[in-house]
């Protein structure tokens, strides 16, 4: 017959996996808001150049 499940087990296993990856994330938070900022202004100068061909070929057209 099985055993119950443990709730208290599952939560110090739980707290045992997420702590050190917290712990990462919190070391490498500079880094990662830095690459975030970079893959923004990526993006937001991928949508400005195609915006900006896009009105170009309606210019062409008339």
């Amino acid at each position: 017959m099985r055993q119950p499940i443990d709730i208290d087990y599952v939560n110090k296993a739980i707290l045992g996996m997420v702590s050190p990856l917290l712990g990462l994330v919190t070391s490498y938070q500079e880094q990662i808001e830095w690459h975030l900022r970079v893959a923004s202004l990526l993006v937001g100068l991928l949508v400005g150049i195609m915006s900006l061909v896009s009105m170009v070929r309606k210019l062409r057209k008339r």
